[in-house]
């Protein structure tokens, strides 16, 4: 972090507050003197593509619902120094959500960002975004269920067992029969929009800010795909309880069939729990494979 605020970021602040004076604190905060809004800078050695994809999902969430996520002020690619960096609002938070916050979020969240579109019709996204430390490839698909099926469960299979599978039979052979079996038997039929995703929406990325009294959501790594994506995380690590998913489910109802809603959100768990195997390996890989054998046992079931 710079010792003082660099020209480029002072000049945005100044377009808005020209009679202030700013100082950076080691840790990204800008204050102002006279007191005023406080605002974050962040920089990372280019290509930075992981600072360079948050900035560019809280400018997607910010067109999508203003307000809900820190508004971006500013980005590049290189600061003089060989560092990206972005400008954003500061938010001071409160401890959590309760049952009234998370029913205003899941609103906010099911009308205005699941409820915005790519421009092309196709999920993706323009760039690629991290989940955790964990880049995701967001090339367009004009298929959900192609796009779910490559750009997520089989990519995250391939990179933790390899392309042969060597490093791991037992969940390659279960993550490929998921691919063809599960994704397109799930996905294949479902007659949906691509809606905006945060993409990493557990618990702690939510909170309230006191900064603007309203639910707040932050370190997004954003694509658009089928609006369901988004509950995968939110079951698999809790924290929002009934209200929000009665409040969600309200403005945007199950997706038809909804008897196949269950089997659906447990396919997004998915996702996330093999994120978390490629990251940490452990007690995630079970979970991976719990998730993977249930999926297979209703394949199975129903002759899929």
């Amino acid at each position: 972090m710079p010792s003082s605020l660099p020209s480029h970021a002072s000049k945005i602040l100044t377009s808005l507050h020209p009679s202030a004076s700013f100082s950076l604190s080691s840790s990204g905060q800008i204050t102002l003197s006279p007191p005023g809004p406080t605002y974050l800078y962040k920089t990372s050695p280019s290509p930075a593509l992981q600072l360079l994809g948050e900035a560019a999902s809280l400018e997607h969430l910010t067109t999508a619902a203003p307000g809900l996520a820190p508004a971006l002020l500013g980005q590049g690619e290189d600061d003089g120094h060989g560092h990206a960096w972005t400008l954003s609002e500061w938010h001071k938070l409160s401890r959590g959500l309760d049952d009234a916050r998370r029913r205003q979020l899941a609103r906010r969240l099911a009308g205005e960002v699941h409820g915005h579109t790519s421009e092309n019709g196709k999920f993706g996204f323009e760039r690629p975004t991290h989940c955790g430390e964990t880049e995701q490839d967001n090339t367009w698909e004009d298929s959900w269920a192609e796009f779910w099926g490559k750009r997520r469960i089989g990519d995250f299979v391939d990179r933790i067992a390899g392309k042969d599978g060597k490093g791991d039979r037992e969940l390659w052979k279960a993550g490929r029969d998921i691919v063809e079996r599960v994704v397109p038997a799930l996905l294949g039929k479902l007659d949906i929009k691509p809606a905006l995703l945060h993409g990493d929406l557990w618990s702690g990325n939510a909170s309230y800010s006191v900064t603007s009294d309203s639910p707040l959501v932050f370190d997004a790594c954003s694509y658009y795909g089928h609006n369901e994506a988004e509950l995968g995380i939110m079951r698999m690590f809790g924290g929002f309880g009934p209200a929000f998913f009665e409040e969600y489910h309200k403005v945007l109802p199950k997706t038809e069939p909804a008897e196949e809603y269950e089997q659906r959100v447990d396919l997004y768990e998915l996702y996330h729990h093999l994120n978390h195997t490629l990251i940490f390996g452990g007690s995630y890989r079970s979970g991976a494979m719990r998730l993977m054998n249930r999926l297979l046992a209703w394949a199975d079931k129903n002759g899929v």
